[in-house]
């Protein structure tokens, strides 16, 4: 069995778009797997490569192995489909940035950690997971702070390039964000970021506060403590935002449900929350239903 610490199981449930992991899925508390750097690994990382797939495949949709230090400052998600390894997300961690976790400076535990994920390498499952972890409790469910982002259309894997002190970081859309190697902070790119909020009021506190200032389309959720992929959790009702700057001002907001399965499957507690979209071009046409945009310009860019 790989080994991955319990923190860790908590990252890999909210990769899987549930509550609580798949019911074969074993707590392990064993330490984060530690291996050699591996030069094809770095290679493949910064290729950008087209989605292997379309849908992820059921046996693969919760396989892989998290290692680290391979890579300084970036955490890697692998799995052996073939039996070669063969990337499938990688994460940075801000736990001191002075600008956006400025209580890490002092400490106390918090980050930022940005997740990018691509399970089986197929576009069905292609996000970017921001957590924020104020540490002012110590408890899961009051600490934590989530916001998963989808970006359209869905071109390449993200990708992940040292340059210099920068990490140049690649979205499925192709474009650019830029990261300080050292801290974790986005300094350039299409995406911009606000400081975490430490409010102490856990109901008043914001989610990670991402902007997107690119040419496509995102659709983005959030919660704390919770799958932000529910369309309701403790009996609030969520939305979802969709934002497309470069045409419109203001977002769309819809129901998640639909966007994400909401049916637990048989043997199941919880709702797999798995992707319902099987094109962008299904994407397109939902938000141009629900929305009443014109989405003319991002097609044929898939």
């Amino acid at each position: 069995m790989r080994h991955i610490s319990f923190g860790l199981i908590i990252v890999l449930m909210l990769l899987g778009g549930c509550a609580s992991p798949p019911v074969t899925q074993k707590e392990d508390k064993g330490p984060v797997t530690r291996i050699p750097p591996t030069p094809d690994v770095a290679r493949q990382l910064s290729r950008r490569e087209e989605p292997a797939r379309d849908q992820v495949r059921n046996a693969f949709r919760y396989d892989r192995t998290i290692t680290m230090g391979r890579i300084p400052g970036v955490r890697l998600y692998t799995y052996e489909p073939d039996g070669r390894e063969e990337v499938v997300g990688f994460a940075l961690t801000d736990r001191d940035g002075k600008r956006i976790n400025k209580r890490g400076l002092e400490g106390k535990g918090s980050k930022r950690e940005y997740l990018f994920q691509f399970p089986d390498r197929a576009r069905e499952e292609i996000a970017l997971l921001v957590s924020d972890d104020v540490a002012l409790s110590k408890r899961y469910s009051y600490d934590n702070m989530f916001r998963e982002l989808y970006f359209f259309p869905r071109r390449q894997l993200p990708s992940l390039e040292r340059k210099a002190n920068r990490f140049e970081v690649r979205l499925p859309t192709g474009e650019p964000v830029i990261f300080d190697a050292a801290t974790a902070e986005v300094v350039g790119g299409v995406l911009k970021e606000q400081p975490i909020d430490f409010n102490r009021n856990r109901h008043a506190r914001h989610n990670p506060r991402i902007d997107y200032e690119g040419k496509g389309l995102m659709i983005t959720v959030a919660q704390r403590g919770e799958a932000p992929r529910r369309a309701k959790v403790w009996g609030k009702t969520k939305r979802a935002e969709v934002r497309f700057p470069a045409q419109y001002q203001k977002a769309c907001y819809m129901s998640p449900a639909l966007l994400w399965d909401q049916r637990p499957k048989k043997g199941d507690t919880d709702p797999r929350l798995t992707w319902r979209m099987k094109s962008d071009e299904a994407v397109y046409e939902l938000v141009e239903k629900r929305c009443g945009w014109d989405l003319k310009a991002l097609r044929g860019r898939s």
